[in-house]
């Protein structure tokens, strides 16, 4: 395991059982090679818990990336691999927060700019593997889990322009659950669950659950069409709200997905482009361009592809310095919560976002102690107008109340 972590007491918790993973994935790599193969984790600086129970009880946590070895193609499937990512975008000239809303809800309580996208941009045979007249399933995520639509605002400092930005945060919903014959979700009567097989470790109480062999590279092929999908749904989408205000695209980046056949990266960027760095609902959100360098430790080659790791954001920590991770048998306990497969996390409420209370002053630090271990140069910095997330909307700097201000300060 490549250690590049803060190591506060959440990634300390976390480490050990990663080195569990890393063993399981070892394991059935060597059974399917019939020898033996290694794996490699790395452990970013905001590795943290997971929102995902699924992922969790399979041994996978967000901030890492997952690398193995093997002969035959295998797909560990807790890892409940989609597609995510975030991109940014200029306004070639300023509005207020009110008509940015309306343009945001315009879109969004729309059924048909969800119906134009996918009629337009997915292939007929996935297009007819899922009911895009079910608004249930199939709509603009953009507000649910930890997704979110951000209109923000640069005033020049470390020298992106200055001026006012979208930033969205999504993943490719058409892939997940709901979708049987082409989703990359471990559901029972998608097209790969009667394939799975399950290696056991009794005596820590974990499994690892993966596919393997045709079936595998059916599965690689859908991840690699949805590094490309999913960042053209996030522009869609910022095009439909915006309209002719785009200026340009600044950032359109995955942070979630496969990079080759045998890793899989949960909150990280591997692609060599600017990204961007997130904090905590409310704080400035880091634009962030990675030092391209060998020798520094999260420059990786996998399958003679060079790669620099970088983190998504601050990550998400547990709530109190003595709280504990623990397997037993059917799920995993964080502090005084247990969660099993299929259940979720409240994040804001169970665990806290690393970064949530920090002074600016601390914001910076925190900031700077990440690029001291993954190195980059920071070139553009932020500040929140006005959030969208699954909480609501929040109104940071602008003309409308914050309706939400009980909620937000729950979180």
């Amino acid at each position: 395991m490549i250690n590049l972590t803060i190591n506060d007491l959440t990634q300390r918790n976390i480490l050990q059982h990663l080195e569990e993973t890393e063993k399981l994935l070892c394991k059935v790599a060597s059974k399917l090679s019939n020898k033996q193969k290694n794996s490699n984790i790395y452990a970013m600086p905001d590795l943290g818990i997971a929102q995902n129970g699924t992922r969790m009880m399979g041994g996978f946590f967000t901030g890492a990336c997952y690398t193995w070895d093997s002969d035959i193609p295998f797909i560990p499937i807790d890892a409940t691999v989609n597609v995510c990512g975030t991109a940014v975008y200029k306004l070639n000239k300023e509005i207020t927060n009110e008509e940015f809303i309306e343009r945001l809800n315009g879109v969004m309580n729309n059924r048909n700019t969800y119906l134009n996208f996918v009629n337009t941009c997915l292939p007929k045979e996935i297009l007819d593997s899922i009911d895009v007249d079910d608004a249930s399933k199939f709509f603009w995520n953009y507000n649910k889990g930890n997704h979110f639509v951000i209109f923000a605002e640069s005033n020049g400092e470390y020298g992106l322009e200055k001026g006012q930005y979208m930033i969205v945060h999504a993943s490719a919903i058409e892939f997940k659950k709901d979708n049987l014959k082409y989703g990359l979700y471990p559901v029972k009567g998608n097209w790969f669950y009667d394939d799975i097989k399950t290696e056991y470790d009794d005596e820590n109480k974990r499994y690892i659950r993966y596919i393997s062999g045709e079936k595998a590279k059916r599965f690689y092929d859908i991840a690699t069409y949805l590094r490309e999908f999913n960042k053209l749904r996030n522009k869609y989408f910022c095009q439909s709200v915006l309209g002719n205000l785009i200026e340009k695209e600044i950032i359109n980046i995955s942070h979630y997905g496969m990079p080759t056949i045998n890793s899989i990266c949960i909150g990280s960027q591997w692609e060599q482009i600017d990204y961007t760095l997130l904090t905590a609902p409310g704080n400035d959100v880091f634009l962030v361009h990675p030092e391209i360098n060998s020798n520094n430790p999260n420059s990786i080659i996998l399958e003679g592809k060079s790669m620099t790791l970088t983190p998504h954001g601050c990550g998400v920590r547990m709530n109190n310095p003595e709280d504990k991770i623990e397997y037993f048998e059917g799920g995993i306990k964080i502090g005084d919560n247990t969660y099993k497969i299929g259940e979720s996390v409240n994040i804001g409420v169970d665990v806290s976002v690393r970064t949530k209370g920090m002074t600016s002053d601390e914001l910076d630090s925190h900031i700077q102690n990440i690029l001291s271990i993954c190195p980059g140069t920071i070139y553009g910095r932020l500040s929140q107008r006005f959030a969208r997330t699954k909480y609501g909307d929040f109104n940071y700097k602008g003309e409308l109340e914050n309706a939400n201000s009980n909620i937000h300060k729950a979180r």
